[in-house]
């Protein structure tokens, strides 16, 4: 079962609030005689292998359960495999089906109004925007505006703009649009028809259409600012999470394609035996983009279909049969996706594997599971494997091939973790130019695509004739304990937060909230007038369950699994901005305060990290002595000095890798999830310290100090130790009173913090040797 990352939740929480606030305190628009609510809008703005489906279908959820009548979801897509997709990972099943809870999921071809009219749970109907988008509906084709003969009393359009329950009432509509970039005037249009109460559009570059932008000023009219209607899911929380690589190998050739593609599978075979070593689930694959039907050596002219296939020019044939005959890939591996034409007299072998139908072809294409795939200059859409690590790219003979738009597809990390080993979280590229101009313009191209995408990520890139990046082995195989929480001493005080919480079930007097809105009056051919606040009584209520989760999840999810909502008293309905909501409100925040003050770290006495191999241009290392690797790339001025002196200490020791590197979980509220600390050194006795050179500014949180307190399991030894090293003299309140030398920050037996001064770094590490 998929767990939410904290951003996924924060992104979901706010949306889902926004809503629920908006349905008590809609914008009403239209003359005096004749008014209409405006629908709900909101953006989701998150960007490559940020998890938008899970987040809509977790905010999906979470509206559904505050509606005071179960509504009918409308998700829609442009492409058919994203459409299939999300169907298929939300249904009964599906790997997200958890976080829809008691919906229903159907695709829009099985909209049933008998069952939307009789059922009293929500309805999700999943269809692509060709299935409505066409501006004829009396004389279109489109099976959603045409009556089943003998079945159906009116179209499936219809019936979603009548969408009646049992009381003849009808059912809210939410509509969900995933890759809303693609929303046309006329889909807004047909969409507005059905009357919808929100939208919930994800993007990460939205272009509102006009008729929407005027449901969007009218909201703006009512004080809802740009920042209220987008939620944003910050790249680097993406990145942070493991949900991406950290790393972008950039290579550039002037050479045959044979050579290119050599290169490829010879870092390829590394990475297997990586995988192999360090637990990957599934083999890295491959990705070939190039021209499709013109001559490999000359873009100008088309390929002859009609003539024997060994004397074909077209690239995808040229790559296939080097992989096969030149290096004796299993064609069963291969698959074509491309257009590739063949003349019925010259047909392709046998064991040509060719998917030329696009969309039609996806299911067949996606079961193969294909280790090396070549593609159309356009890839697949919705084709996203995290397995794929490597990519050919065909930039020579002025291709037009885009790389930027192939770097996402690269991206994604298998398993949403990192590896030790860099290679495994290293996205390849291998990019065939025949100048270096083109190379810089591919750099600079990939340099602004991941600034805006997913800052942080390294780039190694390397220019036509250097040699690549080098898979460095650690020395020795060495270990590091791992750690988890141990949420035992928040039982009991969490426990006595919620046995104190009110029950509000048959209260009728603090569950009443007061809300305000105010009316804008559009005249025919004038201006539009607002009106004043007025204040009402509010109406739409919610179950206390769903406040304390949405107030704890937005905090520290992870408090909800020692924080039960079982007892009844948590059915309880009530409005938003009551007093009722003011409490429970407040005991989630403390529940929250509780958790984080009372969970501790412990040292774990199973799965331990081990240290793996860095990946690295020879020529931008800093080489050492005594480190596990024989030198690290990146180092700033401080880190260089601090390894220096552990170096000098002659114990092994190694540069821990930020987000792919040995991870200790923080306690605190927030995205940042895990702390990283700066190196990793083992000491002659067996223990492994944990050493961070920029650790000030979290000893001034609760997070901070609690690393340097990690317990171990009774019975075991202390085999971890975490100490911060800030240049200066601080005094144990983590207040800097002079800049001469350096602080060391460790823990007393009774846990109190303490702050040792040393003059120089050599003392600071010899310091640190102690027993």
């Amino acid at each position: 079962m998929i767990e939410l990352f904290q951003f996924q939740r924060d992104a979901s929480a706010t949306i889902a609030g926004r809503f629920v606030e908006y349905l008590d305190d809609p914008v009403i628009v239209g003359t005096a005689k004749k008014s209409r609510r405006v629908p709900f809008y909101q953006t989701l703005s998150a960007l490559t292998a940020s998890g938008k489906t899970v987040i809509l279908a977790d905010a999906t959820a979470a509206v559904a359960a505050a509606m005071p009548v179960a509504p009918i979801v409308l998700w829609l897509s442009k492409g058919t495999v994203v459409v299939e997709q999300s169907l298929a990972n939300l249904m009964p099943g599906g790997k997200y089906h958890h976080l829809l809870g008691d919906f229903g999921v159907k695709a829009l071809g099985d909209y049933d109004e008998i069952e939307v009219e009789e059922s009293t749970r929500p309805l999700i109907f999943f269809g692509t925007v060709g299935t409505f988008n066409q501006r004829d509906k009396e004389k279109g084709d489109r099976l959603i505006y045409r009556s089943e003969i003998d079945t159906a009393s009116q179209s499936t359009w219809d019936a979603l703009k009548a969408r009646q329950d049992l009381n003849k009432d009808r059912r809210p509509l939410v509509v969900v649009y995933d890759e809303a970039h693609n929303l046309s005037e006329q889909q807004t249009n047909l969409l507005l028809e059905l009357e919808p109460d929100g939208f919930l559009l994800a993007s990460a570059t939205m272009r509102i259409p006009a008729r929407l932008a005027n449901e969007v000023d009218a909201l703006k009219a009512n004080g809802k600012t740009d920042d209220w209607l987008t939620t944003r899911v910050r790249p680097k929380d993406v990145a942070d999470s493991g949900l991406v690589k950290t790393t972008v190998s950039l290579g550039g050739y002037k050479a045959p394609m044979e050579e290119t593609v050599s290169e490829l599978l010879a870092d390829m075979d590394q990475t297997e035996g990586d995988a192999a070593k360090y637990g990957l689930s599934g083999s890295p694959k491959a990705i070939y983009v190039t021209n499709t039907n013109m001559v490999a050596t000359d873009s100008a002219r088309r390929d002859d279909p009609k003539r024997p296939f060994l004397q074909r020019e077209a690239p995808p044939i040229l790559i296939w049969r080097y992989l096969t005959e030149g290096h004796g890939v299993d064609a069963a591996k291969i698959a074509t996706y491309a257009s590739l034409k063949f003349d019925k007299d010259f047909p392709k072998p046998d064991d040509f594997v060719l998917f030329s139908g696009g969309d039609k072809d996806y299911a067949n294409f996606i079961a193969g599971d294909y280790q090396h795939v070549i593609f159309n200059l356009s890839l697949q859409e919705g084709w996203d494997d995290p397995l794929a690590y490597f990519a050919y790219i065909d930039r020579s003979m002025e291709s037009k091939i885009q790389i930027e738009q192939v770097i996402g597809r690269l991206l994604r990390q298998p398993e949403a973790h990192h590896f030790p080993a860099e290679r495994l979280n290293t996205a390849h590229f291998y990019v065939r130019v025949d100048k270096n101009a083109t190379f810089n313009a591919v750099v600079d191209d990939v340099n602004r695509r991941l600034a805006q995408e997913a800052p942080g990520i390294k780039i190694l890139k390397t220019a036509p004739g250097k040699p690549r990046p080098t898979e460095y082995q650690p020395k020795e195989d060495v270990r590091v304990p791992a750690t988890a929480y141990d949420a035992r001493e928040t039982i009991t005080p969490i426990d006595t937060l919620i046995n104190n919480l009110s029950d509000y079930r048959n209260d009728k007097v603090n569950t009443r909230g007061e809300g305000g809105r105010r009316l804008v009056q559009q005249k025919v051919g004038g201006a539009a007038e607002v009106s004043e606040w007025e204040t009402f009584q509010q109406s739409n209520l919610v179950s206390a369950r769903w406040i304390f989760h949405r107030e704890v999840k937005r905090q520290f999810a992870r408090a909800l699994e020692v924080a039960s909502t079982a007892h009844p008293k948590f059915d309880a309905l009530v409005g938003l901005g009551s007093p009722a909501y003011a409490h429970i409100v407040d005991v989630a925040h403390k529940v929250v305060d509780s958790y984080v003050k009372n969970v501790m770290l412990v040292q774990r006495k199973v799965d331990p990290y081990r240290v793996g191999p860095v990946l690295a241009r020879e020529d931008d290392l800093i080489t050492f002595s005594n480190s596990l690797h024989p030198g690290y790339d990146g180092l700033n001025t401080p880190e260089q000095a601090f390894a220096r002196a552990l170096d000098r200490s002659s114990i092994p020791w190694c540069r821990n890798l930020p987000r792919s590197g040995y991870g200790i979980p923080l306690i605190t509220p927030g995205a940042t999830t895990t702390f990283f600390p700066d190196f990793l050194a083992w000491r002659p006795d067996g223990l492994v310290l944990a050493l961070d050179t920029k650790g000030e500014h979290i000893l001034l949180e609760a997070a901070g100090r609690k690393l340097l307190n990690i317990r171990t399991p009774p019975g075991a030894p202390s085999t971890l130790a975490i100490h911060f090293v800030s240049e200066g003299r601080f005094n144990e309140q983590v207040q800097r009173k002079d800049k001469e030398g350096y602080t060391v920050w460790s823990r007393r037996e009774d846990g109190t913090l303490r702050a040792s001064h040393l003059a120089e770094l050599d003392d600071v590490v010899a310091s640190l040797m102690e027993t």
